[in-house]
């Protein structure tokens, strides 16, 4: 059995009396420890399909499963659960707290793991280290750079445990050295056996990956091993 498996997906949006389609059809399987890459144009339905593979939406029609799990028949909060303790996410823009130093936003995920402080801490330190960056635990986002940034967002996909790491655009915001270096950090976690799907536009980010998905209007138009 795939880990992610849909099964004739659409989602539809509705916005008073306008609807929009984003997924049509959609059926793809991504088993445990696969690295998949998706591509396709600005409102191709990418970020969408990474939503549902991630648990934060529900399909309109179809089946979506993670570890044949239901999603939409499963309630938010076990929907939550699996997200705080089984799927990680990376964005372009970091989503990182700007009042809370590079260590606590680590630790963030792992608050509603209920661990105690010092075992939070030395996870937080020891997924920092993992990157690259322990040095900078005290220091806050605004000091640090693009690089950084993404470093520290991967350290707290690390720190929480996820076995599962979903990332949209995450080198578009950096330059081309730094984002070499955020792909190795993706390929040593899925050296280690995590399985990894990312948004990109970018071709050269696509060829680190073991697999490409292409998404035009709503359907899978090509799935590949590369």
């Amino acid at each position: 059995m795939a880990l992610i498996e849909l099964e004739n997906v659409t989602k539809v949006y509705r916005s008073g009396g306008t609807a929009y389609t984003a997924l049509r059809g959609v059926n793809l399987a991504i088993g445990a420890g696969e690295f998949a890459a998706i591509m396709g144009a600005s409102g191709s339905g990418k970020t969408t399909l990474l939503n549902l593979i991630g648990c934060m939406d529900v399909p309109t029609s179809g089946i979506c499963q993670f570890d044949g799990m239901d999603t939409g028949r499963a309630g938010e909060n076990r929907l939550a659960q699996i997200r705080g303790r089984r799927i990680a996410f990376v964005f372009q823009n970091f989503a990182l707290l700007d009042r809370y130093t590079v260590r606590e936003n680590v630790e963030v995920p792992l608050l509603r793991q209920a661990l105690p402080r010092a075992q939070r801490k030395a996870r937080a330190m020891a997924a920092l280290s993992a990157v690259g960056i322990a040095e900078l635990a005290q220091k806050r986002p605004g000091e640090l750079s693009g690089g950084q940034k993404q470093r520290t967002a991967i350290a707290r996909a690390i720190a929480c445990g996820a076995e599962v790491l979903l990332a949209d655009e995450p080198t578009g915001a950096l330059d081309s050295q730094a984002g070499k270096e955020i792909m190795d950090l993706f390929a040593r976690f899925h050296a280690r056996g995590g399985t990894v799907v990312l948004i990109t536009h970018d071709r050269q980010v696509a060829a680190c990956a073991k697999r490409k998905i292409t998404i035009q209007d709503g359907r899978i138009l090509q799935d590949e091993m590369v």
